[in-house]
C-alpha cells in the first residue's frame, strides 16, 4: 500500500529532533567534531547496511547515517514497536519525514517466496532492483544503486568486527530483520532507496547469519521506499541536534567501512 506524506518546515523539524531523544541521551556529544572528514562509502547503522554512491559530501553522508540511526532507534527503543512489523516500518517513515525525508514511494508487503536456494541476501537485492525499476530514475542509477548495495554486503563480510555488529543487530527472536539502503545525490537532492526484510516465528538456520538463510523456507515481509531529501536541510546545526538526541548510540551503533 502506497503512503503519502507532507514536508515539515525547519523550525518544527528541529523541535521534533529534540523530542526524539533516546534513552540515556544527555547532550554530552554536542561538542564533538562532526564525523565528516572521511571517505567511507558504507556503514552499518543499527541493523541497516547503507552504501553511498560517488559524489556525496561527508556532511551529506553524516546526515544519512544520523537520520537513519535516530529514526530506527527511536521506534525500537522509545516507542518499543516490535521490529520487522508493518507498524515499525510506518513509525520509522514518520520519523524520517520529521527529519526532512520525503517518501516518493512507500509500501509494506509480504514477500513472495522464491525458488529454494535463494538466500535472504539475494532476495533483498532482487527487491531493491524491482523497486528501482518501478521508479522514474535514470538508467545510470538503475544499474549503479543495486550493484552498490550488493557490493556493500560483500565488503561487509570482509570486515569481521563490523559484520559481527550487523549479525547481532539483525537477529530477533525466532527470526531476523535488517535494512538495506543505497544513496545517491542528484540535482540538489539526496535519494535513499531502502528495503527492509524481516521474518519472525521461524527456527534459526543454525550457524548461518540471517543473510545466508534460505529465503524459501519461511514467510517474510518487506518495507520498500524511495526517500528524497533537499540538501538545503543538511547543515551542521541539525546534525549536532541529532547527535545529542542519539546519545551513546552515535558510537555504539554505527560502524563505517569501505566498499
Amino acid at each position: 500500500m502506497e503512503r503519502h506524506h507532507r514536508r515539515i518546515n525547519n523550525k518544527k523539524r528541529r523541535t521534533l529532533i529534540a523530542a526524539y531523544k533516546l534513552p540515556g541521551a544527555s547532550g554530552k556529544h554536542a561538542a564533538l567534531p562532526l564525523d565528516i572528514e572521511d571517505d567511507f562509502n558504507a556503514a552499518v547503522v543499527n541493523n541497516g547496511v547503507i552504501s553511498f554512491a560517488e559524489g556525496l559530501s561527508g556532511l551529506n553522508r553524516e546526515y544519512v547515517r544520523k537520520s537513519y540511526l535516530l529514526a530506527s532507534s527511536y521506534v525500537s527503543d522509545v516507542l518499543k514497536v516490535p521490529r520487522g512489523t508493518e507498524r515499525w516500518y510506518d513509525e520509522f517513515i514518520k520519523v524520517m519525514v520529521s527529519l526532512g525525508w520525503l517518501p516518493v514511494r512507500s509500501r509494506f508487503e509480504r514477500v513472495s517466496r522464491s525458488g529454494k536456494g535463494l538466500t535472504v541476501q539475494l532476495a533483498a537485492l532482487n527487491i531493491i532492483a524491482a523497486l528501482l525499476a518501478s521508479t522514474s530514475l535514470s538508467g545510470h542509477l538503475l544499474s549503479v544503486l543495486p550493484k552498490l548495495a550488493a557490493d556493500a554486503l560483500e565488503a561487509l563480510k570482509q570486515a569481521p568486527g563490523t559484520f559481527e555488529l550487523f549479525k547481532r543487530n539483525s537477529a530477533v527472536h525466532q527470526g531476523g530483520d535488517f535494512g538495506l539502503a543505497s544513496c545517491a545525490e542528484t540535482d540538489s537532492e539526496l535519494m535513499m532507496v531502502l528495503v527492509t526484510y524481516s521474518s519472525h516465528g521461524v527456527s534459526k538456520q543454525v550457524g548461518l547469519p540471517f543473510l545466508e538463510w534460505d529465503s524459501s523456507s519461511f514467510e517474510a515481509f518487506s518495507g520498500q521506499t524511495c526517500l528524497v531529501l533537499n540538501t538545503s536541510v543538511v547543515n551542521e546545526k541539525t546534525i549536532q541536534l541529532m547527535r545529542e538526541s542519539a546519545g551513546d548510540k552515535v558510537q555504539s551503533a554505527i560502524a563505517k567501512y569501505r566498499i
